[in-house]
């Protein structure tokens, strides 16, 4: 109860000023965040389930989703801000220039959009939104280092994040998006469109004298650290553009091949 009591007097409580995280209950692969994860995914599954197969609430949910979280993003941004030992914006670390950030900006494509520019954001959410959302989901290894699950930053990465999983499965559940409609060499790249615009102000900061590491192309992220060493950053930065152009077009590739190949019969039996 004591442990308890300290997660809800500090919910709103700053990093800074809270106890080391091994004291805190709900942080990082603690039972509270298995328990409370978990009971986050069961949720999103079957209400996913449930909302797939009721397509005409589809886009009014997902209208209200993006919304929701636009609106808590200028919130946690905000917070994050004044609520620290130093008041200000941290422009190294606190603009929405990751790549789970994307879902923000794609949304209202998937939504409002037609065509082509739908299939692309939508292809965008459905490839690396999906990865992303699923890793920090199941690994929110940032914010629970410091954070317990039971705060309002741990609200917001769980929130957050379930969204991105629970829009990707209605997606694909009630057909809104799917990755056999390819039938170009050119459509395998339209998922990654709006990484590669997003990573433009992305560099242009992370190379400036701010030296972020914004969509992790500089190679700071712990695990991409791991992974390339002392690799020069600028290799660094061309193998994650690599990756953001190649992950996504995989989803397709089999689709693609098999419908272009049946194509391809049906030409030469005419």
């Amino acid at each position: 109860m004591k442990n308890f009591n300290y997660l809800i007097e500090n919910f709103f409580t700053n990093k800074d000023f809270l106890a080391p995280a091994n004291q805190i209950p709900g942080t990082l692969f603690s039972p509270l965040h298995f328990i409370f994860s978990a009971t986050i995914l069961i949720i999103v599954v079957f209400s996913s389930i449930y909302l797939s197969k009721r397509k005409h609430l589809i886009k009014s949910t997902f209208i209200f989703i993006w919304a929701i979280l636009l609106i808590w993003e200028f919130i946690i941004i905000f917070w994050e801000s004044i609520s620290g030992k130093v008041v200000g914006l941290d422009l190294k670390n606190n603009l929405s220039l990751y790549p789970c950030s994307l879902f923000l900006y794609t949304m209202p494509f998937a939504i409002w959009g037609k065509g082509y520019i739908k299939k692309m954001a939508c292809g965008s959410i459905c490839t690396l939104g999906l990865i992303g959302g699923a890793i920090n989901f199941l690994y929110p290894a940032i914010r629970l280092s410091s954070y317990s699950c039971i705060s309002f930053v741990g609200l917001h990465t769980f929130s957050f994040h379930a969204a991105m999983i629970f829009t990707f499965l209605v997606m694909q559940l009630s057909g809104y998006h799917s990755y056999k409609d390819v039938h170009n060499w050119w459509e395998l790249f339209l998922p990654c469109v709006p990484t590669l615009l997003l990573s433009i102000p992305a560099n242009i900061i992370n190379y400036s004298y701010i030296q972020s590491d914004y969509m992790f192309f500089r190679g700071k992220f712990p695990l991409i650290a791991a992974i390339f060493g002392n690799t020069n950053e600028i290799i660094i930065t061309i193998l994650v553009y690599i990756f953001y152009i190649i992950l996504p077009m995989l989803f397709y590739l089999p689709a693609y091949v098999k419908n272009t190949t049946k194509e391809n019969r049906i030409i030469k039996n005419i």
